[in-house]
C-alpha cells in the first residue's frame, strides 16, 4: 500500500511538471483573471455632507470579477466639460493606525491610535469602496442648492484593472450638501447653513428636542413633556460652540424658562463618569465639562458611549448621554426622572450642550 501510495505521488507531480513543461513549450498564455463587462456601482449618485467622514460601501457590484483589482478615479469634470481635477487633490485627514475600543483611558491614548495623511478628498479603496474625507469642504466643492444646475455637476469615471484587462465605469457624479457640523440638525438650514424655519421665508424656528420621561413640573405637577406645551412645557437642545477652550472641550449645561444655569448637581443619580467617552471631568454649579477627542463618536465603533451599547452592532455613528435624578413624590414613591439625547458632532472644536427648559421647570424636591 506505502509503494502504491509512493507511486501515486510521484505521478501526480510529473503531470504537473509536464503540463508546466508544455505550457513553456508550446508558448501558452497565463491564465487571466476575469473581468466582467457588466460591473458596476449600485448608486451613481453620491451626495455626501461636506466637512465629515461620508464612506460609502458594498456599492460595488463585481459581478463576479476576479479580486484583486485597481481602482482609479479618472475624467473629473463639471457637467459642461469643465475639469473638476481639484475634488482629488490631497489633503491632511486622520487615519486610524490601530483599534479604536472605546476603552482607552486619556486623550492621548486615543491620539496615539491615529495619525495625520495626505489623502485625496474624494477617493476610491482597493474594495471600490468610495471615501468622502472631512478635507473636502465648501472651499473646494460648491454645496447643492434648491436647485442645482447641470454645469454644476462633479463627474467622475472609475477605471478597473486586472489581468483580465481594465473597465471604465462612467458618469458617476457628486452633488454634496454643505457643512452642518452636528446631528440632530433641525434648527439649521441645510441649503443655507442658516437658522431653520418652518416655512422657507418664515420666522418660526425649528428645534432640537431632548427625550424626556419621569420628570414633572415644578408649581404644575403636571408632566414634563420636550416637545408639548401648556403645563406640559417645552425643552429645548441647543448644540454650540463656546468661544474659548483647548479645542477638545464638551459641555453639559441646563438652563431654567428664566435662562439661569441649573445646578447639574440636581441630577443626582446620574453616571458622570460614564457620561462620554471623555476625560479630566470638571464639574461646576453651571455646567460639567470633558477633555474629549473629536469627531463624537471618535469612530464608527459600537461602545458603551454610543446609542445602542456595546450590543448594538449597527451602531456607532452617533452618541448617547442620560441625565437622571430622583426624588420622593406623593405616597413616599421614589420617582425618577431622565433626560436624554443622542448626538453627533464632526467638527473639532470646545462645543456645548444646552438643555433649555424653555417654558415650565422641573420639580427636584422631595413631595
Amino acid at each position: 500500500m506505502h509503494n502504491i501510495l509512493k507511486y501515486r505521488v510521484v505521478l501526480f507531480l510529473a503531470v504537473i511538471i509536464t503540463f508546466s513543461g508544455c505550457r513553456k513549450i508550446f508558448d501558452l498564455p497565463d491564465e487571466k483573471d476575469y473581468l466582467s463587462t457588466k460591473m458596476t456601482y449600485f448608486t451613481s449618485e453620491f451626495s455626501p455632507t461636506l466637512g465629515r467622514l461620508n464612506l460609502y460601501q458594498g456599492i460595488f457590484n463585481a459581478d463576479n470579477s476576479s479580486f484583486p483589482m485597481t481602482f482609479e478615479i479618472v475624467n473629473a469634470r463639471f457637467g459642461d466639460g469643465r475639469s473638476a481635477d481639484d475634488m482629488l487633490a490631497k489633503k491632511p485627514v486622520l487615519v486610524w493606525t490601530q483599534e479604536y475600543t472605546g476603552n482607552e483611558k486619556s486623550l492621548a491614548e486615543i491620539e496615539a491610535k491615529r495619525k495625520i495623511e495626505e489623502r485625496p478628498m474624494l477617493e476610491v479603496r482597493p474594495s471600490g469602496d468610495i471615501i468622502v474625507w472631512p478635507s473636502a469642504t465648501s472651499e473646494v466643492f460648491k454645496p447643492r442648492d434648491s436647485v442645482t444646475y447641470p454645469q454644476d455637476i462633479r463627474y467622475f469615471d472609475i477605471k478597473v484593472k486586472n489581468s483580465g484587462g481594465t473597465r471604465i465605469i462612467k458618469n458617476l457624479s457628486v452633488i454634496p450638501y454643505r457643512e452642518i457640523p452636528y446631528f440632530p440638525a433641525d434648527d439649521i438650514n441645510r441649503y443655507s447653513g442658516k437658522p431653520n424655519t418652518t416655512t422657507p421665508n418664515g420666522t418660526a424656528l425649528q428645534h432640537i428636542f431632548p427625550v424626556i420621561f419621569g420628570m414633572i413640573g415644578e408649581g404644575t405637577n403636571a408632566e414634563l413633556k420636550a416637545n408639548g406645551g401648556g403645563q406640559s412645557g417645552l425643552v429645548y437642545t441647543y448644540i454650540r460652540k463656546v468661544p474659548d477652550g483647548t479645542g477638545n472641550s464638551l459641555r453639559f449645561k441646563f438652563l431654567n424658562k428664566d435662562s439661569v444655569a441649573i445646578n447639574p448637581a440636581k441630577f443626582n443619580e446620574t453616571k458622570w463618569d460614564q457620561l462620554v467617552h471623555g476625560f479630566n471631568m470638571e464639574k461646576t454649579s453651571e455646567y460639567v465639562k470633558y477633555d474629549v477627542a473629536y469627531p463624537i463618536p471618535v469612530a464608527r465603533i459600537p461602545t458603551r458611549f454610543t446609542s445602542g451599547g456595546v450590543t448594538n452592532t449597527g451602531g456607532g455613528f452617533t452618541a448617547h448621554v442620560e441625565f437622571v435624578y430622583s426624588r420622593i413624590g406623593f405616597g413616599g414613591r421614589r420617582e425618577q426622572g431622565v433626560i436624554s439625547q443622542e448626538f453627533a458632532i464632526y467638527e473639532k472644536g470646545d462645543w456645548e450642550i444646552v438643555f433649555h427648559f424653555k417654558t415650565v421647570n422641573p420639580k427636584f424636591e422631595d413631595e
